[in-house]
């Protein structure tokens, strides 16, 4: 069975890496591995990883973000058992059903490439990525990280409905949107985008160490390209990018170390 890799980049943070971790563990294993691409943490980071049975890839000094998606590629291209992998953020929650839809995508729409959607805080710059844009309006509900599952579902409710109403003439309006640019906190990709492999045998760009990773590699061939790169607007990622992680992730996690105690004495 083909599956589909999860590489999280990590510098710090961990209280961030270990709420992700909760929600990865909502997901079906059978269908999504992780592995956590760590750049030099000096918290613990490495060693709550390892304690807790994550794959993880160290290295001896920080070398940037951009190498650790260059880890994360070499990773995947090198195991023929994933058919698209993920790059993102540590500073996140997956939904159960969002990567289903990204992967849905990847296979239906003859792209290499496809992002979700996110807060209005969270996809930063790229406003195209915020769901308001696309359900609603500026809604607050959707900032509230404990409603992350619920967005996710009415989604699938969304989808559900437009299928069942009036045969399927009105699932145009779910089609992908073409994208020419996107926030790089969460990204998937096919097997395709080995194409765009630099000659040496990076697929981003090794000079760009913590910015413009946009620009991660031959953009111009990829994103040029209308039928590459997609906005799947039935997946849903929550980023807590300026959302504040002790006001609201506390509140959202304040039984995390009862559950991460309770797993470890059944493991």
């Amino acid at each position: 069975m083909a599956k589909t890799l999860i590489a999280i980049t990590t510098y710090n943070q961990s209280k961030y890496t270990k709420i992700f971790y909760e929600s990865f563990l909502k997901l079906d294993t059978n269908l999504y591995d992780l592995i956590v691409i760590d750049d030099a943490s000096t918290d613990d980071t490495v060693s709550w990883c390892k304690e807790n049975s994550i794959e993880i890839i160290t290295k001896p000094e920080g070398k940037g973000l951009t190498d650790s998606w260059n880890r994360a590629y070499k990773y995947f291209k090198n195991n023929s058992i994933y058919d698209q992998f993920v790059i993102a953020n540590n500073d996140i929650l997956i939904p159960i059903g969002a990567l289903d839809e990204m992967v849905s995508t990847l296979k239906r729409w003859p792209g290499n490439l496809v992002v979700p959607l996110s807060t209005a805080e969270g996809c930063g710059h790229n406003k195209i990525q915020a769901i308001g844009v696309h359900y609603g309006g500026d809604r607050s509900e959707y900032s509230e990280c404990e409603n992350y599952q619920s967005i996710q579902n009415t989604l699938l409710e969304y989808k559900k409905k437009l299928a069942t109403d009036e045969g399927n003439n009105n699932l145009y309006q779910l089609d992908p949107v073409r994208m020419k640019m996107f926030n790089g906190f969460f990204f998937m990709m096919g097997r395709g985008i080995c194409q765009y492999e630099r000659e040496d045998g990076n697929l981003f760009r090794p000079e760009y160490i913590n910015t413009k990773n946009e620009d991660i590699f031959n953009w111009d061939n990829l994103l040029n390209n209308d039928d590459n790169a997609f906005l799947c607007k039935t997946a849903f990622i929550f980023h807590w990018k300026g959302v504040s992680f002790y006001k609201a992730g506390i509140k959202y996690s304040n039984d995390l170390n009862e559950h991460l105690n309770e797993r470890t004495k059944h493991q």
